[in-house]
């Protein structure tokens, strides 16, 4: 389908968000076509510099969850910079922050502040635990929301340590609720046309994913432990090292035609008939004795010759990958899901695509520069006012 509009196009959001989880957010519905306006203290969010690498001027972190959006500055601290945040307020759809509960107050741009100034606006706050209460005010940055939400626990051989997910889903997850929360915020004033005030928890979005080893808790006061890359509850699906000392992860999941065609790749029939294997419930049971069968023959043949075994047997199976053999899969490039943003020099940069596909033309930009568009109108409106300071390492008014 060829032709359609960004989905999103005409939604307009005031992003005060820093760091990931907030930017993760608005940027997902920037790429989806609305207008986001990165609203940013004198000295820019602070992950701007973050060290050690850098494209544009930016760090990395920063480049890969702010692209699609524009910068100004309002010094938020200062009346000049409230009054022009609130201006833009007044034709806004949307405005995101993930500051700590009671910043918008005492900044004086609480929901009710917002509210009088457009009674239609959808607020979106991202908080890391709590509202209110004991944990309102800790600071929450992604590795202290997979320790507490117990991801950490569910994270890592047996034998080991807790450990942390090896990519940021305590801040990403949030950003995805977040996203959702927008979406759900903006079509529910249709309704009625009033604005509303969503808030998403980065310890609720943790929670969320916990899926069924949550609802095997609350039913029957399971907990589960660590297990490497076994699987809790379908045994033998884990990771086994092959000859060539790569990994292969294959899977009879739950499917009794799975685990036949499983013992058929491995040349292993007679576990079909077997009562300590043949059933699911027996291999649960049996889990360290199958496991110990399954390494020695793993480590009989190379991944590749595993990998054809099991897929002329139809059973699910991948390679063990590095994140750059990831991206070599040719289905990356299929589906667009490396694209090009052009860089103020001419030159342009790689960065990951959007998995949303809506048929309508991707246009990505790459991350504004801090202030860049302060001259520009916003929304449809001159942004006259605070008259932008130059940016100083030290200096900033970001509220936390």
């Amino acid at each position: 389908m060829t032709g359609l509009a960004p989905p999103l196009r005409g939604l307009k959001i005031l992003d005060l968000s820093h760091f990931l989880a907030g930017p993760f957010a608005t940027m997902i519905l920037g790429d989806l076509g609305a207008d986001v306006v990165k609203v940013e203290p004198p000295s820019g969010d602070p992950v701007r510099t973050l060290p050690p690498y850098e494209i544009d001027g930016m760090s990395t972190f920063f480049f890969s969850v702010n692209r699609n959006k524009r910068s100004i500055v309002a010094d938020l601290k200062s009346e000049a910079g409230r009054e022009r945040f609130l201006r833009l307020v007044e034709t806004a759809d949307v405005v995101c922050h993930n500051f700590r509960p009671g910043v918008l107050e005492r900044l004086g741009i609480s929901y009710e502040v917002l509210h009088e100034r457009n009674p239609a606006l959808v607020l979106c706050s991202v908080c890391g635990f709590d509202s209110e209460g004991p944990y309102a005010q800790f600071p929450a940055v992604d590795s202290l929301v997979q320790a507490l939400s117990g991801v950490m626990s569910l994270t890592g051989d047996p034998d080991g340590p807790p450990a942390r997910v090896g990519y940021q889903i305590g801040d990403t997850a949030g950003g995805l609720w977040a996203a959702i929360a927008i979406l759900a915020g903006v079509h529910g004033r249709l309704a009625d046309g009033k604005g509303r005030h969503v808030e998403v928890s980065l310890l609720d979005a943790q929670l969320s994913l916990l899926v069924w080893q949550a609802q095997d808790y609350l039913s029957h006061d399971v907990v589960y432990q660590r297990m490497g890359t076994r699987h809790p509850t379908l045994p033998p699906s884990q990771a086994f090292e092959c000859a060539d000392g790569r990994y292969v992860y294959a899977t009879p999941s739950a499917l009794p035609r799975w685990w036949a065609g499983y013992c058929r790749a491995i040349g292993e029939e007679w576990l079909l008939t077997d009562p300590d294997y043949a059933e699911l419930g027996a291999r649960q049971r049996n889990r360290d004795a199958l496991e110990a069968i399954l390494a020695k023959k793993f480590r009989s043949r190379d991944s590749a010759q595993w990998i054809a075994e099991f897929r002329a047997n139809d059973v699910p199976v991948a390679l063990v990958q590095t994140v750059d053999e990831a991206f070599a899969l040719p289905s990356v490039e299929r589906r667009h899901m490396v694209v090009n943003v052009e860089l103020p020099d001419g030159s342009s940069a790689r960065m990951v695509g959007n998995p949303v596909k809506t048929g309508a033309a991707e246009v990505f930009r790459a991350p504004p520069r801090l202030g860049e568009h302060d001259s520009e109108p916003v929304f449809g409106s001159p942004v006259a006012g605070e008259t932008p300071g130059s940016p100083s390492p030290g200096g900033g008014s970001r509220a936390t």
